[in-house]
């Protein structure tokens, strides 16, 4: 059962901090639905199609020049 944690919690030893969905067997999901401290998760909407864009490519930096030692 996919739920969203409403108030921080400890799951299985582990805390979890509020608006993170977490996946739980279905005695947990509903201890922590009945106790108001999760809601049902709605399931995600599968994302679009389309390819990912290449990032731009930076030209090199220039190496910075060394000064010499002045007295």
């Amino acid at each position: 059962m996919r739920v969203e944690i409403t108030r921080n919690v400890m799951i299985n030893g582990e805390p979890v901090k509020a608006g993170s969905f977490v996946e739980v067997d279905h005695v947990l999901g509903t201890l922590l639905l009945n106790s108001d401290k999760a809601r049902v998760a709605k399931e995600p909407e599968p994302a679009p199609a389309c390819p990912p864009k290449a990032a731009p490519v930076a030209p090199p930096k220039a190496q910075p020049t060394r000064r010499g030692r002045t007295k």
